[in-house]
């Protein structure tokens, strides 16, 4: 058996402070303001939440069910609510 460190005993030094691109509010800054916005997570959810509500009002709508086409139109409403 040998006595050496092994990769698990070093401790890594940290990056440095100019080679990261987190404000002090904790978000990523993107590199290029102009380019390349961040869109989150949840906002991305919300958006596909309304753009398939808005395909089964349509679907509804054309098979006639009128009632449940303005029921799902309202819940599009609600949820597009969220990305404002």
């Amino acid at each position: 058996m040998r006595n050496s460190t092994t990769t698990t005993d070093r401790l890594e030094s940290p990056p440095e402070t100019a080679e990261r691109n987190v404000g002090d509010d904790g978000n990523n800054d993107a590199v290029d303001l102009g380019q390349n916005t961040a869109v989150d997570l949840g906002r991305i959810a919300w958006l596909g939440t309304v753009l398939v509500c808005l395909v089964v009002v349509l679907i509804l709508v054309l098979q006639g069910y009128y009632g449940y086409a303005a029921v799902t139109f309202a819940v599009a409403l609600a949820a597009g609510i969220n990305l404002l």
